[in-house]
């Protein structure tokens, strides 16, 4: 007869089953709120966007909870923690009133068509808010275990360089494709934003970066790369494990066509978007590893992903050469298809 508790067999089933539990948790959380929000693809833009937001923690809320439980941790109310997480929920708070009340401009519409508010949409961003700032409060988490795993979601410790690296490397990308096929004389896509005033742009810009860093994509990070990542390369290679990332990085996002957040046909959608998702785990992985697992610096690289193709001229045929090009070069000055020699979460 088997008399362990719950919280027994749940911790004994996240420490020898992590990934597995990680991919549980993540894709039934985020698969509640986004598959919750069919019904209301055509009724309220601004209630299927705040469901996305709320589902889009998934990952990362997967990863601290899996550490934790893998650890027997207990909640952690301590005073370090309840107070991080208050001043990032804030945070989040300011950013997206901010957001919201910039609105959209002409042309440029980043936020839903309706902006009307209601409680739910209000209650659903609360929980954003406090989601998120629970993530962020890992990074002192009392678990020695969740605090290794997470702590660098906080930048506390930064090189300039690898900084500089993410804020600009796919910035430096896109503007390369510009040039290149302006020189070729190939098509250039504008977006509807550029050549307008930098006092109207910029703000929205900022915003834009700012949430989708916190909430919007960025948010991610803690999950595919602060978990699922070393937690994979503990039996592969970081090549191997960066390529079973995608296939579930991209088939997480497959509500997200038949809620309407996405527009276009999901089959199309879903394999033009996994081809770049190959490319971009695998440079994420690299640089995870490279910089000794910052996943502050995944955050922002995967905002720059997310946001600078709205923002600037680009050829997604060139742009997708130089992927080619640079994730090949990094696979092979890197050799990422040897194993490492040491676990990254060790």
């Amino acid at each position: 007869m088997n008399n362990a508790s719950p919280n027994t067999k749940k911790s004994n089933f996240a420490k020898n089953h992590p990934v597995i539990s990680f991919l549980l948790i993540t894709f039934a959380w985020t698969w509640l709120f986004w598959l919750a929000a069919i019904p209301f693809r055509s009724q309220n833009d601004l209630l299927v966007m705040s469901m996305v937001m709320v589902g889009g923690f998934g990952p990362a809320l997967a990863g601290v909870v899996t550490l934790a439980w893998a650890n027997g941790s207990k909640p952690d109310f301590s005073g370090k923690k309840m107070l991080t997480l208050g001043a990032s929920a804030l945070v989040i708070f300011a950013v997206m009133a901010w957001r919201y009340q910039l609105g959209n401009i002409a042309d440029f519409q980043t936020l839903a068509q309706d902006l009307t508010l209601s409680m739910p949409i209000l209650m659903l961003s609360a929980a954003a808010c406090l989601v998120g700032g629970w993530v962020i409060s890992s990074a002192v988490s009392r678990n020695s275990s969740v605090r290794a795993g997470m702590a660098s979601i906080l930048p506390t410790r930064l090189s300039l360089g690898w900084t500089l690296f993410a804020f600009f490397s796919f910035t430096g990308m896109i503007l390369l494709s510009w040039g290149v096929s302006t020189l070729l004389g190939m098509p250039v896509e504008y977006p509807p934003i550029w050549g307008r005033s930098i006092l109207e742009v910029g703000p929205i810009f900022l915003s834009v970066f700012l949430l989708t860093a916190l909430a919007q994509g960025g948010n991610e990070e803690p999950g595919w790369r602060g978990f699922l990542q070393p937690a994979l390369q503990k039996r592969f290679n970081p090549l191997v494990a960066a390529l079973i990332v995608s296939l579930f990085w991209s088939l997480w996002h497959l509500p997200l066509y038949l809620n309407g957040f996405y527009p276009g046909d999901l089959l199309q959608g879903m394999l033009g978007s996994g081809i770049y998702r190959i490319l971009l785990a695998i440079f994420l992985a690299w640089v995870y590893n490279r910089s000794g697992n910052n996943i502050f610096l995944m955050v922002i690289l995967h905002t720059t992903f997310n946001v600078m193709v709205n923002f600037l001229p680009v050829s997604d045929g060139i742009l997708l050469i130089l992927w080619l090009l640079v994730v090949i070069a990094i696979i092979i000055k890197d050799k990422m298809y040897r194993k490492l020699p040491e676990n990254p979460l060790g």
